[in-house]
Parts: C-alpha cells; sequence; structure tokens
C-alpha cells in the first residue's frame, strides 16, 4: 500500500464519520431515540433505572442525593460513585422528560465512544478509514453494546478514548491541552464507571511508562506533565472520591476483598470468532456459561484478524504494547482459573474494585480497535519481485488462515455433543459471522486494487456498513418495553410502606426465588420485579424496604440480606412480607411492627458474635432491650428501662427531628443503619451517635422533655467540594495564562 492510497480516505472527515456514526446508532435503537420504547432488560430495569430516578427526585426537591433512606435500612447513595450523582452531563435525564431521557442518555454515550476513538485511531495511525473502522468497532462492539444496562459504565465507556487521546497529547504537547485532559479525565471519573475509569489510567501508566524507557519523548517532560494531569483530575473529582473512598472503608470490601465470580471461561477467547459458543439462552438473550455481568465482547471476527496482522507485520513499540495488554487482561480475566488474579487482588488493592474478573475484559474490547486499525496502515512495502505474492495473497492467507481456526472452534464445539436446536443456532449465526468476515476482507481486498477515489470511498463506505452490520446481528438485541410501563406508582396495591413509618421485606428465600426465575416475556418481568420491589424497583414508587442492590454496602448491613428473625422485623418497622402463594407473589401485612424511633429500652453488651446471635433468637424483645457494642461498656448511665413519649416526628432523606419526654435517663434507639456521618443533638447540644443492635443507631437522652436532632452531615464530601472548587480554579488560571500553543 503506497502513500497515496493511504490518504485515499481523507474524505472522511470528524463531521462525515459522526453523521455515519449518528445514523448507525438511530437505526440500531430507534424505538428508544423516540420515545417509543426503553431499555428493561436485566440490571437497568432493576438497577440502573431506578438510580436514576431517585436521583432525578433528589434533584427536583432540591436536596443533595448524600443519603439513601429507603434501601438497606439507609445507606450512602452519592459515595456509591456510579450513582452519577456529581456526573454533569446527567443533568439530560434529571431535566429533560424520564425515562426517555435516560435512554438516549446511554445512546449518545455510545456515539461519544465511537467519536472518540475516531479521534484517537486518526491520531495514532494518521488514516481516516483506519480510525472509522476502529469508531465503528467500538461504538457497536458487544461490550459497548452490553453496556447500555449501565449508564455509569456506557458514560466510562464513552469518555474513554478521549481520556487516553487527550492525556497523551498532554504530555507532549502541554499547554491548554492539559486543561482539556484534565476536563474529559475528570468527567470520566465522575461519570461512576469505576471499572472503565482503571483501565483507561492503567492504560495510560503503560503508554507512559513505555515512552519513557524507549526515550522517544523528553523524559522530565513526560513525567511532570502526566503527574500534573493525575493530580488535578484527582482534585477536580475529589468531591466524589474523598466520600466514595471513605465509604469503601466501612464497606465489605475494606480489606483485601475480591470475588472470583462472573470470570471469563478457559475457552472465552473461542468467542472472539464463535460469539455464540458454549452459550445458554434465557429470554431470548445468550449468556456465555460460567459469567453472566456481560452478555458478549465479540468485536468482530475481522477485528481480531487484522489486530493479529498489526501485531505480526508492525514494528511500533505501542502496538506490541497494546497487544501484550490485551493478552494480560485477557488472562486476568479468567480469574482463579490462573493464579495471576488471585495474587494481584490480595497483593495489589486497587485490583479489588474490579468486582468480578470478567470485567478485565474491558481493555481488550478498547484496545483491538485500536490494533485493527493498525492492521490497516503502515505495512511493510513488498520486495518488489514479490509484490503479487504479498498482495494478492494476504488477505488469502489471512482468511483460509482464521476460517481453518473457525472450523476447528466449530468441530470442538459440537463434538460428541447430541444436535440440538442451540447448536443449530450457533452453526448458522457462524456462517453469518463467516460471510461478513468474507465480504469486508474482499472489500479490503478491493481497496487496495480500486483507483477511483469514487469508487473507493463507496467501497470503503460498504465496508463500515458491514462491520457494523456484523457487530449489529452478532446476537440479539437485549428486548425494551413499552415507556408506559415506567409510570410512578404502580406498584401500590395495598396501603405500602411509607418513608419514616414503615418497610417492606423480601425473605432471602423468595428473593433468592426472584433472582433465578424469570419470565420469558421482558415486559411481563418487570412488572413483577416491580411489584416484588425486587432490587430497586421500590426507588421507583418511594417505598422503603430493609435491603437493596448496590455494588458497595456497609458492612454491617450483610446480615439484613438473610432471613430475619420476628423481633427483627419489627423493630425493623416491616408492616409487609413478600410471599410466593402457589405460582402467584404476595405481599402480606406483618401488623406487630414498631416505630422507627423507639426508647426507654434497657442497654445490654455483647461482642459482634454474640450479638448477632441474640438478634437471630425469637426470644430478642426490641421494645424493652437494646445491645451496644461492648465498648461502650461504662460510657452510659443508663441500666434500666424508662417510660419515653416520642411526638411531634419528622423524617427526611437527610434529618430526623423529634420531640421525647423520658421519665428518666434512657437511650433512644433510631432503626436506620448506622454510618459514622450521622450525628445526633439534644436541645441543640451535639451528643454521642452509637451503633446499637449491630447496625443500627442508638444516643442517650437525659430525662425530662427534649428536642432531638439526628442529622446527616458529610465532612469528606464538603472537604471535597472545596478541594475540587479550588482546583477547578487553578485549572481556569492555567487555561488563560498559556496560550493555545504554548508549552509548558
Amino acid at each position: 500500500m503506497n502513500v497515496q492510497k493511504e490518504n485515499d480516505s481523507s474524505w472522511i472527515t470528524p463531521p462525515r464519520f459522526a453523521l455515519l456514526l449518528a445514523i448507525l446508532t438511530f437505526v440500531s435503537w430507534p424505538g428508544v431515540f423516540l420515545g417509543l420504547e426503553m431499555f428493561a432488560f436485566r440490571d437497568f430495569g432493576f438497577f440502573a433505572l431506578p438510580i436514576a430516578w431517585h436521583l432525578r427526585e433528589s434533584f427536583w426537591h432540591l436536596q443533595w442525593p448524600l443519603w439513601n433512606p429507603l434501601n438497606n435500612c439507609g445507606q450512602p447513595f452519592l459515595a456509591e460513585w456510579n450513582t452519577q450523582a456529581l456526573y454533569p452531563p446527567a443533568l439530560f435525564y434529571l431535566v429533560l422528560p424520564f425515562p426517555w431521557s435516560l435512554g438516549v442518555f446511554c445512546l449518545l454515550h455510545l456515539f461519544l465512544g465511537g467519536l472518540g476513538m475516531f479521534f484517537l485511531a486518526r491520531h495514532w495511525t494518521q488514516n481516516n478509514f483506519a480510525a472509522a473502522v476502529a469508531g465503528v468497532v467500538f461504538a457497536f462492539g458487544a461490550l459497548t453494546l452490553s453496556s447500555l444496562l449501565w449508564p455509569a459504565t456506557i458514560a466510562g465507556l464513552g469518555w474513554m478514548p478521549w481520556v487516553v487521546w487527550l492525556t497523551q497529547r498532554a504530555w507532549h504537547e502541554g499547554g491548554r491541552t492539559l486543561v482539556l485532559a484534565v476536563i474529559v479525565g475528570a468527567l470520566q471519573m465522575l461519570s461512576g464507571g469505576v471499572e472503565t475509569v482503571l483501565m483507561a489510567w492503567v492504560l495510560l501508566a503503560v503508554m507512559a511508562l513505555t515512552e519513557f524507557i524507549s526515550g522517544g519523548s523528553p523524559r522530565v517532560k513526560i513525567c511532570l506533565r502526566f503527574s500534573l494531569v493525575v493530580l488535578l483530575v484527582s482534585g477536580l473529582s475529589a468531591v466524589q472520591l474523598l466520600p466514595f473512598f471513605d465509604f469503601l472503608n466501612h464497606s465489605e470490601r475494606q480489606a483485601n476483598y475480591y470475588a472470583s465470580d462472573s470470570p471469563m471461561p478457559p475457552t472465552g477467547w473461542v468467542n472472539f470468532f464463535v460469539p455464540l459458543f458454549r452459550y445458554e439462552t434465557a429470554q431470548g438473550i445468550f449468556f456465555q456459561q460460567g459469567q453472566y455481568w456481560i452478555l458478549s465482547y465479540y468485536t468482530g471476527i475481522v477485528t481480531v484478524a487484522l489486530a493479529a496482522l498489526a501485531i505480526c507485520r508492525n514494528r511500533q513499540v505501542r502496538v506490541w504494547m497494546l497487544g501484550i495488554l490485551t493478552l494480560f487482561c485477557l488472562v486476568l480475566a479468567m480469574g482463579n482459573a490462573t493464579p495471576v488474579y488471585g495474587w494481584l487482588c490480595s497483593h495489589v488493592g486497587v485490583f479489588g474494585l474490579v468486582r468480578f474478573p470478567i470485567k478485565f475484559v474491558i481493555l481488550p474490547a478498547f484496545v483491538l480497535p485500536l490494533l485493527a486499525a493498525y492492521g490497516l496502515v503502515k505495512r511493510e512495502p513488498p520486495v518488489p519481485n514479490q509484490k503479487l505474492a504479498h498482495y494478492n495473497y494476504l488477505w488469502l492467507v489471512l482468511w483460509l488462515a482464521v476460517i481453518g481456526l473457525i472450523s476447528g472452534c466449530l468441530a470442538w464445539a459440537f463434538y460428541g455433543q447430541p444436535s440440538n436446536a442451540l447448536n443449530h443456532v450457533v452453526f448458522d449465526n457462524e456462517l453469518i459471522r463467516i460471510l461478513f468476515f468474507t465480504a469486508i476482507l474482499v472489500g479490503l481486498f478491493l481497496l487496495e486494487k480500486i483507483v477511483s477515489p469514487k469508487l473507493c470511498r463507496w467501497l470503503q463506505m460498504l465496508v463500515l456498513v458491514l462491520i457494523w452490520l456484523d457487530l449489529d446481528t452478532h446476537a440479539p438485541h437485549p428486548a425494551t418495553v413499552n415507556s408506559k410501563l415506567f409510570q410512578p406508582n404502580m406498584s401500590r396495591t395495598l396501603p405500602a410502606p411509607q418513608f419514616g413509618l414503615s418497610r417492606a421485606m423480601i425473605p432471602f428465600d423468595v428473593l433468592n426465588t426472584l433472582t433465578f426465575a424469570a419470565h420469558q416475556d421482558v415486559a411481563e418481568n418487570f412488572l413483577s420485579d416491580r411489584f416484588a420491589l425486587f432490587s430497586d424497583c421500590n426507588l421507583l414508587d418511594d417505598i422503603p424496604k430493609c435491603d437493596g442492590f448496590f455494588p458497595v454496602n456497609l458492612k454491617e448491613n450483610a446480615f439484613l440480606d438473610g432471613n430475619l428473625s420476628e423481633p427483627m422485623q419489627d423493630f425493623l418497622g416491616v408492616s409487609e412480607v413478600l410471599a410466593i402463594r402457589g405460582n402467584n407473589l404476595e405481599w402480606t401485612p406483618h401488623s406487630t411492627f414498631m416505630p422507627l424511633l423507639t426508647g426507654g429500652q434497657k442497654p445490654l453488651f455483647a461482642d459482634e458474635a454474640a450479638t448477632l446471635e441474640d438478634l437471630s433468637a425469637t426470644n430478642f424483645n426490641p421494645r424493652a432491650e437494646v445491645i451496644l457494642p461492648l465498648e461502650y461498656l461504662g460510657l452510659t448511665s443508663v441500666s434500666n428501662t424508662a417510660i419515653v413519649k416520642i411526638s411531634s416526628e419528622k423524617f427526611s432523606a437527610q434529618e430526623i427531628d423529634a420531640d421525647v419526654d423520658a421519665s428518666a435517663n434512657t437511650i433512644l434507639v433510631a432503626a436506620q443503619s448506622y454510618y459514622h456521618p450521622w450525628h445526633a443533638y439534644v436541645d441543640g447540644q451535639p451528643t454521642p451517635l452509637w451503633r446499637a443492635n449491630y447496625a443500627f443507631q442508638a444516643l442517650e437522652i437525659p430525662s425530662g422533655a427534649h428536642q432531638i436532632r439526628m442529622v446527616y452531615v458529610d465532612w469528606n464530601f464538603r472537604l471535597g467540594l472545596a478541594l475540587s472548587l479550588l482546583t477547578l480554579a487553578g485549572i481556569l488560571i492555567l487555561y488563560y495564562a498559556c496560550p493555545a500553543r504554548q508549552k509548558i
């Protein structure tokens, strides 16, 4: 391929590629764009959408969403990070009509990621067609499409190529490019896509180290500028990071935590060539055996073939680095099948943030489109007398090698297995993949032969569309449902529990049944989940309950997922319990529930194990006794019960107020999760707030009439906000102090 040929793609300008990407995105999901349909499959319906609704409710009530009082008897919300409470583009679905705006929000980030990959690949390869191929592959790759189920993940992926592109430019160019890199880095950080953020900065660190060692750029400038970008991104994101790390320190992940669930199977590499290899099916969707986080990570057979070609034929250090990093992440994705993953999670704490090993496939899904772009350009020129063999047989040899590999995989898949409908689906699907692969390869071959610029442009467009079709049809899309199913207050069949008064509860055995039993129809399944208040669906109807579904949870709240004893149900204010009657779900009343704020109990003291044992016993009496940790022994003078009258209770998301009249010094108990940012005041004077009944709150009050106030004050959030504002001021000064082309 000569230089003239490589420049034949100059007609693919950024605006033209953006238009093509927008058209393909709309054609893939027209119902979502038009507001007729909405995602509801799996986590989107029972996690992402309720979280977005709760954030929207907080926004319109002009309240910082620091605390979620409706799940897990209360838990941090903003500190959860992937709730996107501080992500500026989230204003799109906070302000515009819901849920249409949330679906479009996700698709716009898919578009953003494809456009960013175009700029990054063009910067690296200096070839617009190769960059367009990378952009289409990344935008419509299976991992990106599957990530539409999680607004935080798709947002993190959308910003990922922009972060890599502008940060690398920043350590080369300095000046205002540093500011741009910091802004996109902070936007990705605030998006809540924890794993995508981690992968982006791992890739950048490896790139910076590679350039530092190779000496291709001034080493001091690389170190200083890269460190400055990291420092400013951290400072600008401090308002989110400080509450998150504080929450993490009090969560179940606090000490060498890592999960080996959902690893890539040892045969998972085959799915890059045979996307439905050893898959299972449910609700018309295919799942890889052994892992259920992502539906697929297929990037197209031609993408993998071109990536392998780039590694074999390209001598650039960057290409080899990307290839090694891809293989390393694929090894980590297999989890405990190899010793590498467990060792890293045990010795390098940051790896424990990647909850499931399969999430390490994020980086290969990002890198493979870039390697494919390198496979299309900058190949070594052929020796003159070998020109025919070099050009005419290159694509044929590549096609034969890949077809041979696919044939071996199919033979392996079907060997010794009885023929069934799923086998035929896999075989038919793979025939279509082979046809697409062949057609795309023929198109790439013809692009090296055609001299007509007009015909070359049409052929390049055809190749891009074929790549999109291959990716878009490799497996069924998650079904969408009618947007009307997301109307509020659809679950209130009985007088539902109300915030500040009572809660609903799903027993563990019922929850387990709901988790593993799904209707074939997605709409019916979603309605069932809403009625059952499954996961976080209760947020759609503002109904408080005892459990919830979040990536990070307070450590002590883990016992809420089990079967609570009758006395604990009373203590937690459970007024409704979900039961299974035959094939139906039914909410049954629980009439003996207590108010969420009680007083006069006799304090008992026990260690953690004894406390959990007592709370599980049927003879525990929360109306007459409260269990405090042993370290509080001697801190209170209360030794017996007292008569307490509580009136004028006012519950809000982050404050509890009440008037209390006690016959003697006593303990006031709140059936709300204990977390250190909660502070207590008696008649305006601060008083210690204690952990009670293992995971809840209590304070001592003197005899007589008093005003009680409990308020959530997150000093990490306030400190982070101050640091972020100071960093923002510094960034603005840096931007206006540096001319556009000035190096610093």
